[in-house]
């Protein structure tokens, strides 16, 4: 049998073993390319020790109690709107990771290689102990 009649005789196979094969690098294309703007606390410290922005995407009011040093507060949609044209590194942080790396992958489509995200969020920041500013209670 050729591969011609494999093909004839088995047309659902074959195809089910196309859409697998085709789904899976897909998948990993999609990894791959989150993996390249996502970065730990260090590597920002260091991204940040060159004069990186950081951008944080969280509510004010979330971000009035507690923020990476230096950090600006924009909202996600103002940010999507009327990127920055900076060349400097931009890291993008939200909470928990997931909104900052949605925003940086959308902007990274938008040809803004420059752009990053902290795996983790505000919340990994934190837990690795790196400095933040809190709001003065007086």
């Amino acid at each position: 049998m050729n591969i011609m009649e494999f093909i004839n005789s088995y047309p659902l196979l074959v195809g089910g073993t196309i859409t697998v094969f085709l789904a899976a690098v897909f998948n990993e294309l999609k990894i791959k390319e989150s993996n390249i703007c996502g970065l730990t606390p260090a590597e920002v410290v260091k991204l940040i020790n060159n004069n990186a922005v950081i951008y944080d995407l969280r509510d004010p009011k979330d971000f009035e109690k507690r923020h990476i040093l230096n950090a600006v507060n924009v909202a996600q949609d103002d940010l999507m709107g009327n990127p920055p044209k900076k060349k400097t590194a931009m890291v993008l942080v939200c909470d928990g990771g997931g909104l900052s790396k949605k925003t940086s992958l959308s902007l990274r489509k938008k040809n803004l290689d420059n752009v990053f995200y902290i795996k983790g969020g505000q919340l990994e920041w934190e837990n690795n102990s790196l400095p933040c500013e809190t709001k003065n209670k007086e």
